[in-house]
């Protein structure tokens, strides 16, 4: 779990450290919709909604690290083939 936090904290402050601050909109960075909160109605619809909100975030630093493997990889100009 520590590491989890420490690698998400290096990933903010790389992000945050960027040359280019480009902002876009991608389709799994989108806040979901209510409808998918399956504990709606119930006691837990917080939680369900707090749920969300975690999976959007989860979203944007799955495609920031997309975004950063290829720019790796382009810089380098090597492939995640391996030996």
């Amino acid at each position: 779990m520590k590491r989890l936090i420490a690698a998400l904290l290096v990933t903010a402050l790389l992000a945050a450290c960027s040359s280019h601050t480009e902002v876009t909109t991608a389709s799994s960075a989108t806040p979901a919709p209510a409808t998918t909160n399956t504990l709606a109605g119930t006691p837990m619809a917080a939680y369900g909604t707090d749920l969300n909100k975690a999976k959007n975030v989860q979203n944007v630093i799955d495609q920031s690290a997309r975004k950063q493997d290829a720019a790796i990889e382009a810089a380098t100009g090597s492939s995640s083939g391996g030996p």
